[in-house]
């Protein structure tokens, strides 16, 4: 087990997580570690439309931003207006989100995957952290720290 801090810097072990991390704490660790940190909360979020919003809102993504899966990835692989060492989204609120729509959830967290991979290939960690709620796990590696 290892701290945020030397884990988050590592591309090549940035991926899509979940885990029970305060998401302060996770922006801190970003923050020390020259990384950008963003909560993007899917409580109100509907459907995949709410989803792009949220993303869209919270990564301040260009007015050319398309709404659907394709310009998803093309903006997430591109984050030029960010300039960044490296990015971590911290999904918040996924449980009902998850519950009323499995299938842009999952898709959204395989477009997430392919993400990372991409970053992990200029060697800029891309992470993508679910937070747990009571009662609920997505279906995903943990993040454990010592």
């Amino acid at each position: 087990m290892e701290s945020l801090l030397s884990l988050l810097p590592n591309s090549k072990r940035a991926g899509v997580y979940r885990a029970r991390i305060d998401s302060d704490e996770i922006i801190a660790a970003a923050q020390t570690t020259g990384l950008q940190a963003y909560k993007i909360d899917l409580a109100k979020a509907r459907g995949k439309l709410g989803l792009f919003d949220a993303l869209a809102k919270a990564l301040r993504f260009p007015g050319y931003f398309g709404k659907n899966w394709d310009a998803l990835n093309d903006c997430l692989t591109d984050l030029a207006w960010l300039n960044g060492n490296g990015w971590v989204l911290i999904l918040r609120n996924g449980k009902s989100f998850a519950a009323k729509y499995p299938d842009e959830f999952d898709m959204a967290l395989d477009l997430f995957d392919g993400v990372t991979v991409c970053w992990r290939e200029d060697g800029k960690p891309f992470w993508v952290i679910v937070q747990d709620q009571q009662g609920w796990t997505a279906d995903l590696p943990e993040i454990l720290l010592s």
